[in-house]
């Protein structure tokens, strides 16, 4: 995981537990990369902005635990 993928499909998250309420509202996305599909926050969520599933996303990091972050291409 280290390239561009695509959103496979996605929700926007308004409403999230304390360690997340400074990021809401926040995409969470199963993106597809290289023939696999996993689950991964998405940066730069904007609501004024479109999301369409198979919109390239460009991975980004890793969250302190390991997770897959990505960030949308615009």
């Amino acid at each position: 995981m280290a390239g561009k993928g695509t959103i496979y499909t996605y929700t926007v998250i308004h409403s999230a537990a304390e360690d997340f309420k400074n990021k809401v509202p926040y995409v969470v996305a199963v993106v597809e990369e290289d023939g696999r599909r996993f689950a991964a926050r998405v940066e730069g969520y904007e609501p004024s902005k479109p999301i369409s599933i198979g919109m390239e996303v460009e991975h980004s990091g890793e969250d302190p635990k390991g997770r897959p972050i990505y960030k949308f291409i615009h």
